[in-house]
């Protein structure tokens, strides 16, 4: 094989070629490298915002719950020294129940509405640490330590809001009156002080008191149904579950976020195959565009190709002859696409996030996106070149001559 030889006949053939032709493939390989990046990262930011929103609205990244049969964690001392563990931001204990939450608004004729929520009791201080809540109201304000007979709602359960259950809401607004029917049979009226809208259904149909508030209807004290715990570095979970397992939480039961996903981590795992299928149909395009752009030069050299074999060329050097040339579309398609991507696509995106009913997505533009795409086009260049090339060259030297 005379690599210097195919080299050559490539420059030579790229060079002489019709400018047009040239410019048109480069396009198109250019946005399928594009488009093989931008739906690969987009899926990517949805997958990032539903673990983005789990984590920082709903679980944290790590969920301790009380032991089997039990229905509080009681470990107060362990409770309170989880914060002593360096890399922990925070963490938030939870009273949990189940009541039936219901507004009379009779003045105007509406009827009675009720329905059964989630309640949760926080330390509004401890909250903020671990989830960003606080950053979600959207009415009235989130609440604070001193508050007793104050709520703080969903926007699925106040209604309105662009919310995806109206049917199912109260139709309340800040300053409506709702009476609140504990599970253990106590039933008090709080006024509405806040709304919160994060985007995420499942947090959007819950509600909050104080932990006082609370305690004093379950009458307990500095207990937890659950114990939310937010570390710096995410991935390391399970370094942070042994080192609080270590505190004295033995027998409690001890998540990471990811275990706690349910129908959100299917979610997930669809997006992240429909990308790779897309991924997998762009590829194959890209193939196919550049068999159909080497397959007509073949035909059109067909003479030039039996002249060559003619004085002797290999049919090997014929062959790299062509797929240095479907290499050099693949290789500039890579480089105007990436340049695309990361000079301007991605920083238009960073700066004009999607707004998706799972949160805010941006592009994920990661490594493993862009070598995976680059190897991919790269890939489908060389075959792409490859199998019209190898069969002009396999012509006999009259065939081609004649054609």
């Amino acid at each position: 094989m005379n690599i210097k030889a195919s080299f050559f006949l490539a420059a030579t053939s790229i060079k002489r070629g019709n400018k047009g032709t040239l410019a048109m493939t480069i396009l198109i390989m250019t946005l399928v490298y594009i488009n093989l990046v931008f739906i690969s990262s987009v899926f990517g930011g949805i997958v990032e915002a539903i673990n983005t929103q789990s984590i920082n609205n709903q679980y944290g990244n790590i969920v301790i719950e009380p032991e089997i049969d039990e229905r509080y964690i009681k470990n107060r001392k362990a409770m309170e020294l989880i914060n002593t563990i360096p890399g922990i931001v925070g963490s938030s204990a939870h009273y949990v129940d189940n009541p039936i939450i219901r507004y009379d608004n009779r003045s105007d004729g509406m009827d009675v509405k009720s329905g059964r929520w989630v309640l949760k009791s926080i330390t509004p201080s401890d909250e903020k640490t671990v989830t960003d809540i606080h950053k979600s109201m959207i009415e009235g304000a989130f609440l604070e330590e001193a508050d007793r007979y104050e709520i703080m709602i969903g926007k699925e359960v106040a209604g309105g809001h662009g919310g995806d259950l109206d049917h199912l809401s109260l139709g309340v607004s800040v300053g409506d009156k709702i009476d609140v029917n504990f599970s253990n049979g106590i039933t008090r009226e709080y006024t509405v002080k806040g709304i919160f809208s994060t985007k995420s259904t499942q947090v959007d149909q819950m509600v909050f008191v104080t932990k006082k508030e609370m305690e004093s209807v379950l009458d307990v004290h500095n207990w937890a149904s659950e114990v939310l715990v937010k570390i710096e570095k995410l991935g390391s979970e399970d370094e942070y579950i042994d080192k609080i397992r270590g505190l004295g939480l033995y027998n409690e039961d001890i998540k990471k976020w990811s275990d706690l996903m349910g129908f959100t981590s299917s979610a997930s795992s669809s997006f992240t195959m429909i990308s790779l299928i897309l991924g997998a149909i762009g590829t194959i395009v890209a193939g196919v565009t550049i068999f159909i752009i080497i397959f007509v030069s073949v035909v059109n050299n067909r003479k030039q190709i039996g002249i060559l074999k003619a004085i002797g060329m290999r049919e090997s050097t014929i062959i790299l002859y062509f797929v240095l040339q479907a290499l050099f579309y693949g290789i500039i398609g890579v480089m105007f696409g990436a340049a695309i991507i990361l000079f301007g696509i991605r920083p238009y995106f960073i700066s004009n996030p999607l707004d998706f009913p799972v949160g805010w997505v941006s592009l994920k533009v990661t490594f493993d996106i862009i070598r995976i795409s680059n190897i991919s086009l790269i890939v489908a260049a060389l075959i792409g070149g490859f199998l019209p090339a190898y069969r002009g060259a396999r012509e006999s030297i009259l065939k081609s001559i004649w054609g």
